[in-house]
Formats: structure tokens, sequence, C-alpha cells
């Protein structure tokens, strides 16, 4: 008989351990190259995507998540304020989300790791689509291990590869700046505002926010540490000036020494040190930074295939997916939906086959996962509105404001910064011309329209089958003639 997977991970993690999978979660080194693109606007369009977006979601993250901390996360919040199938769909979509998303972090990882092997290997979709899946792989296996491995290795990447590699970089830049070397940025309020509203900087919005994107998704573990109602907001608190101290001043620190049209997408952390680290003649850190890089990249990946699963399991354990996919191993880990979830991963890499470079497919399955992400977006604010209202009775340790207004503007002003930055993410790249502007339309189109439909046929038939074992398992001399 399976066990049950809150009680077993009971306080499995602690404060610290949450923090640091919170931080390794949002504070991703790999969106700087897409942040540094900004120049001169970055702080413009970040203060915007913190006040409409970041801060609301973490407000209301907070309050669900202390109101309702079982685990499972979004999934109980929208099961709670529209039942089931819409639940259903939610953790669909953040799944969804996830696994599109996966190719983009794995494969920064692998032109990442090829500047130490063979820096042409960047651009090899044979090298690349073979270390994504390794990579994967492992990430899995891991997974598999337990929580508490999870949770141990990703703490080791965050300090190791994530806020050590942003210190750094800050500080190269600082003394770049103070050794009176040349910058590309332009601060001045002409350069600012000449481009503040330009295609480009629209478009990299949507990246921007995604890279905000998280605070909710380690509600899905709020089950699993002491005092939930207490340690969960002080999560956030702490985990959030962590992120803002380090993700704001390395962006910068980018895009201060490669002019912004120069930045890759996945080689654009690399190149920036390259420039620091030749510069102030440290060469030879360069392979510590990029097994540093490396490092934080998989904790990323680590932290975010836990949570989307787990998400997933609890959907599935209330009966809204298959019947084989509620078995856990003797970790009590979700161990088929993981090898699932892998051969689904394994089929949409073909990406990698059909874009032409793996720059363009990088950006495609960065921009899909982040409108995906802000639909899942839509369900948890709409949620929140709806559950002050339907279950206005249940303690609420940590709630948005005293008085009903302050909910509505919270969720109102952060539904509509989604469904703006939704649109923004059609703008094509300037690199896209005539069929190619089509053809990733209509794929952007296609993947939220087929999700969304495929996991209305999958509830339907899983609750069709659900109702068909229940009724048979009923005495048939229960049922009285009438």
């Amino acid at each position: 008989m399976t066990k049950n997977l809150s009680t077993n991970l009971k306080k499995a993690l602690t404060v610290f351990g949450l923090v640091m999978m919170t931080v390794i979660a949002i504070d991703s080194i790999k969106n700087i190259p897409v942040n540094a693109q900004y120049g001169s606007s970055l702080l413009f369009y970040y203060l915007i995507a913190i006040f409409t977006f970041f801060i609301p979601s973490a407000l209301v993250a907070a309050e669900l998540a202390t109101a309702w901390p079982q685990t499972g996360g979004v999934y109980i919040w929208v099961r709670e304020a529209f039942g089931k199938r819409t639940a259903f769909l939610t953790a669909w979509m953040q799944w969804l989300y996830m696994i599109v998303w996966y190719p983009a972090i794995l494969s920064f990882i692998a032109v990442t790791l090829s500047d130490l092997i063979m820096p042409e290997l960047a651009e090899n979709k044979l090298y690349v689509l073979t270390v994504v899946l390794t990579v994967f792989w492992i990430a899995t296996f891991l997974n598999c291990r337990g929580l508490n491995v999870s949770s141990q290795v990703s703490s080791l990447c965050t300090v190791v590869g994530v806020i050590m590699p942003m210190i750094f970089i800050t500080l190269l830049g600082v003394f770049w700046l103070y050794s009176g070397k040349p910058i590309q940025i332009n601060f001045s309020f002409q350069s600012i505002t000449t481009h503040l509203m330009s295609n480009d900087n629209l478009r990299l919005f949507i990246t921007l926010m995604f890279s905000l994107m998280g605070m909710e998704m380690i509600a899905v573990h709020a089950g699993d540490v002491p005092n939930p109602e207490k340690n969960y907001p002080r999560v956030l608190i702490i985990s959030s000036i962590i992120i803002f101290i380090t993700m704001i001043p390395a962006s910068l620190a980018i895009s201060a020494v490669i002019p912004a049209k120069q930045i890759s997408l996945t080689k654009g952390v690399v190149d920036g040190f390259t420039v620091f680290l030749t510069a102030f003649q440290l060469s030879w850190l360069k392979p510590l930074v990029v097994i540093a890089i490396v490092m934080g990249s998989f904790g990323i990946f680590l932290v975010w295939l836990l949570a989307a699963a787990r998400c997933l399991f609890v959907a599935a354990k209330d009966n809204c997916l298959p019947i084989f996919l509620q078995k856990t191993n003797r970790k009590d880990m979700p161990a088929v939906l993981f090898v699932v979830q892998g051969v689904v991963f394994t089929l949409l890499c073909a990406a990698f086959i059909l874009m032409p470079s793996v720059n363009s497919a990088f950006w495609i399955l960065t921009v899909s996962s982040s409108q995906l992400a802000l639909i899942y977006y839509l369900f948890l604010f709409a949620a929140a509105l709806r559950l002050r209202y339907k279950q206005p009775n249940v303690e609420r340790p940590f709630r948005v404001g005293k008085q009903p207004w302050v909910m509505w503007v919270v969720c109102l002003v952060a539904i509509l910064a989604c469904l703006f930055s939704i649109g923004f993410g059609f703008i094509p790249p300037p690199e896209l011309s005539g069929s190619k502007i089509m053809l990733y339309e209509g794929f952007l189109t296609l993947l939220i329209l087929g999700g969304c439909g495929i996991a209305m046929i999958i509830y339907q038939v899983c609750q069709a089958n659900f109702n068909k074992v229940l009724i048979s398992s009923i005495p048939q001399d229960s049922f009285v003639e009438q």
C-alpha cells in the first residue's frame, strides 16, 4: 500500500534548505544574459516586473501556503477554489511549462560546459542533445533518491554555483568601473527613454517575468517544514533579499562589458566572465567559474524537476491521472511519474533538430514555457481571490492586507501583467522573417491550445475510468429497484 507522501516527508526540510531551494529556483544565472540585453533599461523593466508580478506572487503564495500548508501547493489551492478539474489543468500547465523549459536550462549547461572541452561544440546539435539528455536522467535519478538528497545537492549548488558566481561577477564589474575602463551602458535619461518601449524590450519582458517566477513553487514543499505558518513567510523574505542583491548587479555587469546586441542567450555569462578575467589577468580562474556555473544551473534544474513532478503527483493521487502514476518507490518519490516525464522530455528535445540553431531553439523554448507559466499564474491569482469569499473563515496566519480591496488590487495588477506579457511573447525576434515568423507564432499558439486540450482529454478519460471502478466495487445487492 502506498504510504502518504506528505506524512513521510513531514519536517524533512529546514528553513535554510527551503531558502536555498527557493533562491536557486529563481536566482538563475541562466537568466543574466537575457536581462543584460536590456542595458540601461533593465532597472526600469525590473522594477515594473517586481511591483506588478514578483511582489504580488510572493504575497499571494504566502497567504495561500500558510492557510493551506498541505503538500501540493497550487493544486490544493485551485482545487479548493474551483474544483478538481481546474486544479488538474493548473497542475498540468505547471508541469507542461516546466517540461518545455527543461531543454532551455539544460542546453545552457551544455553550451557552458563546451567552453571547457571545445568551444565550437556550442553550436553542435548532437553534442548539445547528448548532454541535455544525460544531465536530465542524472537529475531524475537523484530526485528518486529522496527529498533529503535533492535538498542537500541543491543547497550546495546554490552557494557554489549561484550566489558565489553572481557576487564574483558583480565585484568584477565594480572593479571595472573603478579602473576607468569603457562600459557599454549609457545611463543617461535620453538613452534610457529612447528605446524604452521598443519591440525588442517588450519582447524580452516575458523572459524577465519568467526569471522572477517560482515563489509559489516552494509552497509544494510547505508541508515538509516545521511550523510552516511562521517559517514559510520567513523563507520568502530571506529569499527575496538574496535574489535582489545578486540578480540585478550581475546582469548589469554583463551588459557593461558586452554590447546588448552581441550578448548570446546561451554563452553570455561565460563571455562576460571571459572579458573580465582576461582584463584583470585572472584567466586561470575561468575553468573554476565554468564548473561553478554548471553546478548552479544543475541545481536549478534539479529543484524544478522535483517541484513540478510532485505537484502533478498530488493530482495523480486525486485520481486525475492513470493509477500507475500514483506509485512511489522506497523513498516515497513518484518514480514512475519521473520516468514518464523523462520519455516526454526526450521527445520534446526534437526542437534542437528542427530549429536552425541552438540559440533560436533556446529562445523559442524559453518564450513558450514563459507563456504557459503565465497562464498557470492566472489560475493562481484567480484562486486567491475566489478563496477569500468561498472560504473566508479559514485561518490565514499571513494575510494580504486587512481590507478585501488590497487583495483585489494585488491580484488584478498581477493578472493584467500576465496577460500583457503573454501578448509580448508573440513578438518575433528580429532574426526571423517571412514563413519563419508564421512557424514561430504557430508553434506558440499550438502549444497553448494543444496543452490545454490534452489535459482535458486525460482528465475526462481518467474520471470516467475511476467512476467505472467505483461503481463496480459497490455490491450488486446494494442497488434497490424502485
